[in-house]
This record gives C-alpha cells, sequence and structure tokens, in this order.
C-alpha cells in the first residue's frame, strides 16, 4: 500500500510547487508593468495584466495544479 503514501506526498508537492508558481506570476505581473512603463504605455493596475492572454492561460493552469495536488493528497493515507 505504498503508492498511498507516495499519493499524498506527490499531492503535497504538488501544492507546494503550485503555489511558488502562483507567487511568481503574481510578482512577474508587477514587472511586466513597470516593463511597459519603461516603454512608455502601461495599464494603472497589475491585475489587468492578468487577463491578457497567456497570462490568463498560465494563472488557470497553475490553479487547477493546485486544486488537482490537494485532491491527490486528500485521496492519500497518512503515514
Amino acid at each position: 500500500n505504498g503508492g498511498r503514501y507516495m499519493k499524498k506526498s506527490v499531492g503535497l508537492m504538488g501544492m507546494i510547487g503550485g503555489g511558488l508558481c502562483l507567487s511568481l506570476e503574481i510578482y512577474m505581473l508587477r514587472v511586466l508593468q513597470g516593463l511597459d512603463k519603461a516603454a512608455g504605455s502601461w495599464l494603472n493596475s497589475a491585475w489587468r495584466y492578468a487577463g491578457s492572454g497567456p497570462c490568463l492561460a498560465a494563472l488557470i493552469l497553475t490553479v487547477l495544479i493546485i486544486i488537482a495536488s490537494a485532491a491527490i493528497f486528500a485521496v492519500g493515507k497518512d503515514e
């Protein structure tokens, strides 16, 4: 039954990794805004960049990974 313990570890690693990726993506929204300011045109809020195609896709994918990892973690057994 080592597979269930492994699932719990994989779920935990997925949640931690997903959380780190999400925080980096949110931080990069401010970086994108700074780069646009240097170019002369920018959006008022960094969150408005999240609505653009590539940023929105990355945020949705990361949130889905966190949700799937939480589900895998919930199915796994405690050691």
